[in-house]
Protein backbone atom coordinates (compact mmCIF):
# COMPACT_ATOMS: atom_id res chain seq x y z
CA UNK A 1 0.00 0.00 0.00
CA UNK A 2 3.08 2.40 0.67
CA UNK A 3 4.92 1.92 -2.42
CA UNK A 4 1.59 2.09 -4.26
CA UNK A 5 0.61 5.86 -2.80
CA UNK A 6 4.15 6.73 -2.90
CA UNK A 7 3.88 6.43 -6.61
CA UNK A 8 0.77 8.30 -7.11
CA UNK A 9 2.18 10.87 -4.57
CA UNK A 10 5.83 10.87 -7.27
CA UNK A 11 3.20 11.06 -10.30
CA UNK A 12 1.33 13.81 -8.84
CA UNK A 13 4.08 15.68 -8.16
CA UNK A 14 5.08 15.90 -12.11
CA UNK A 15 0.99 16.97 -12.69
CA UNK A 16 1.26 19.61 -10.11
CA UNK A 17 4.88 21.53 -11.28
CA UNK A 18 3.24 21.50 -15.08
CA UNK A 19 -0.20 23.17 -13.56
CA UNK A 20 2.20 25.37 -11.90
CA UNK A 21 4.01 26.29 -14.95
CA UNK A 22 0.78 26.21 -17.33
CA UNK A 23 -0.84 28.86 -14.44
CA UNK A 24 2.13 31.04 -14.30
CA UNK A 25 2.03 31.28 -18.00
CA UNK A 26 -1.60 31.90 -18.27
CA UNK A 27 -1.53 34.90 -15.88
CA UNK A 28 1.74 36.39 -17.26
CA UNK A 29 -0.29 36.87 -20.69
CA UNK A 30 -2.61 40.27 -20.71
CA UNK A 31 -6.04 40.33 -19.84
CA UNK A 32 -7.85 41.82 -22.35
CA UNK A 33 -9.95 44.75 -22.99
CA UNK A 34 -12.82 45.19 -20.12
CA UNK A 35 -15.76 47.53 -20.23
CA UNK A 36 -16.13 50.00 -17.89
CA UNK A 37 -19.56 49.43 -16.99
CA UNK A 38 -18.67 45.57 -16.71
CA UNK A 39 -19.20 44.49 -13.19
CA UNK A 40 -16.91 40.80 -13.57
CA UNK A 41 -14.03 40.06 -15.89
CA UNK A 42 -12.18 37.11 -17.85
CA UNK A 43 -8.93 36.01 -16.48
CA UNK A 44 -7.26 34.50 -19.70
CA UNK A 45 -6.38 31.02 -18.64
CA UNK A 46 -8.86 30.94 -15.94
CA UNK A 47 -8.90 26.77 -16.15
CA UNK A 48 -5.53 26.64 -15.54
CA UNK A 49 -5.83 28.31 -11.90
CA UNK A 50 -8.66 24.78 -11.36
CA UNK A 51 -6.09 22.89 -12.82
CA UNK A 52 -3.30 23.39 -10.35
CA UNK A 53 -5.33 23.79 -7.55
CA UNK A 54 -7.14 20.13 -8.55
CA UNK A 55 -3.00 18.78 -8.58
CA UNK A 56 -2.20 20.81 -5.11
CA UNK A 57 -5.06 19.41 -3.56
CA UNK A 58 -4.51 15.66 -5.00
CA UNK A 59 -0.69 16.29 -3.75
CA UNK A 60 -2.18 17.09 -0.66
CA UNK A 61 -4.55 14.57 -0.19
CA UNK A 62 -2.55 11.51 -1.49
CA UNK A 63 0.66 13.04 0.97
CA UNK A 64 -1.85 13.21 3.82
CA UNK A 65 -2.72 9.81 3.43
CA UNK A 66 0.90 8.96 3.89
CA UNK A 67 1.77 11.59 6.99
CA UNK A 68 -0.86 9.69 8.85
CA UNK A 69 -1.22 6.72 7.76
CA UNK A 70 1.45 4.98 6.03
CA UNK A 71 5.06 6.33 6.61
CA UNK A 72 7.18 5.22 9.15
CA UNK A 73 9.14 8.48 9.36
CA UNK A 74 5.97 10.78 10.84
CA UNK A 75 5.00 7.89 12.40
CA UNK A 76 8.18 7.99 15.07
CA UNK A 77 7.68 11.40 14.86
CA UNK A 78 4.37 10.85 16.41
CA UNK A 79 5.47 8.85 18.85
CA UNK A 80 7.96 11.17 19.87
CA UNK A 81 7.58 15.06 18.99
CA UNK A 82 10.38 16.12 20.54
CA UNK A 83 12.99 13.67 18.43
CA UNK A 84 11.48 14.94 15.50
CA UNK A 85 13.63 17.95 15.79
CA UNK A 86 16.80 15.70 16.76
CA UNK A 87 16.87 13.21 13.50
CA UNK A 88 17.16 15.00 10.31
CA UNK A 89 15.55 12.53 7.78
CA UNK A 90 12.28 12.64 10.40
CA UNK A 91 12.21 16.25 11.03
CA UNK A 92 12.66 16.97 7.21
CA UNK A 93 9.44 14.56 6.68
CA UNK A 94 7.35 14.66 9.35
CA UNK A 95 7.84 18.99 9.39
CA UNK A 96 9.66 20.51 6.58
CA UNK A 97 8.28 19.11 3.80
CA UNK A 98 4.88 18.51 5.27
CA UNK A 99 4.91 22.30 6.27
CA UNK A 100 6.17 23.87 3.17
CA UNK A 101 3.25 21.41 0.80
CA UNK A 102 0.57 23.18 3.05
CA UNK A 103 1.95 26.42 2.60
CA UNK A 104 2.10 26.08 -1.20
CA UNK A 105 -1.56 24.82 -0.91
CA UNK A 106 -2.36 28.30 0.96
CA UNK A 107 -0.76 30.36 -1.43
CA UNK A 108 -2.70 28.69 -4.21
CA UNK A 109 -5.51 28.92 -2.24
CA UNK A 110 -4.83 33.11 -1.92
CA UNK A 111 -4.13 33.32 -5.34
CA UNK A 112 -7.27 32.42 -6.74
CA UNK A 113 -8.82 34.35 -3.91
CA UNK A 114 -7.26 37.54 -4.29
CA UNK A 115 -7.48 37.32 -8.52
CA UNK A 116 -11.70 36.75 -8.29
CA UNK A 117 -12.05 39.81 -5.83
CA UNK A 118 -9.12 42.10 -7.38
CA UNK A 119 -10.87 45.17 -8.93
CA UNK A 120 -9.46 45.06 -12.28
CA UNK A 121 -8.53 42.10 -14.60
CA UNK A 122 -4.67 43.58 -14.71
CA UNK A 123 -5.19 43.60 -11.18
CA UNK A 124 -6.30 39.88 -10.81
CA UNK A 125 -3.40 38.64 -13.49
CA UNK A 126 -0.91 40.60 -11.46
CA UNK A 127 -1.94 38.66 -8.11
CA UNK A 128 -2.43 35.55 -9.84
CA UNK A 129 1.35 35.46 -10.98
CA UNK A 130 2.72 36.84 -7.78
CA UNK A 131 1.23 34.07 -5.71
CA UNK A 132 1.47 31.40 -8.78
CA UNK A 133 5.39 32.02 -8.54
CA UNK A 134 5.57 32.32 -4.30
CA UNK A 135 3.50 28.58 -4.72
CA UNK A 136 5.84 27.36 -7.36
CA UNK A 137 9.08 27.97 -5.56
CA UNK A 138 7.54 26.36 -2.42
CA UNK A 139 6.57 23.25 -3.92
CA UNK A 140 10.25 23.06 -5.77
CA UNK A 141 12.01 23.62 -2.56
CA UNK A 142 10.43 21.33 -0.77
CA UNK A 143 10.49 18.26 -3.64
CA UNK A 144 12.90 15.70 -2.07
CA UNK A 145 15.22 16.19 -5.16
CA UNK A 146 17.58 13.18 -5.66
CA UNK A 147 20.70 15.50 -4.77
CA UNK A 148 19.36 15.93 -1.44
CA UNK A 149 20.30 14.48 1.56
CA UNK A 150 16.36 13.13 1.44
CA UNK A 151 16.04 12.73 -1.74
CA UNK A 152 13.86 10.01 -3.58
CA UNK A 153 13.98 9.45 -7.15
CA UNK A 154 12.44 11.83 -10.15
CA UNK A 155 10.00 8.65 -11.40
CA UNK A 156 9.24 6.03 -9.40
CA UNK A 157 7.78 2.94 -11.88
Amino acid sequence: MYSNMLLIHNWLRWFTLIACVGGIVYAMKPAGPQSPDADTFELPGKGWDSYLMLAVDLQMLTGLILYFGLSDFTKVAMENPGSAWQEPSVRYWAILHAGAMFASLLTVRVARVLALNAPTADVAQRRRLVWFIISTIVILVAIPWPFLGNGRPLFRF
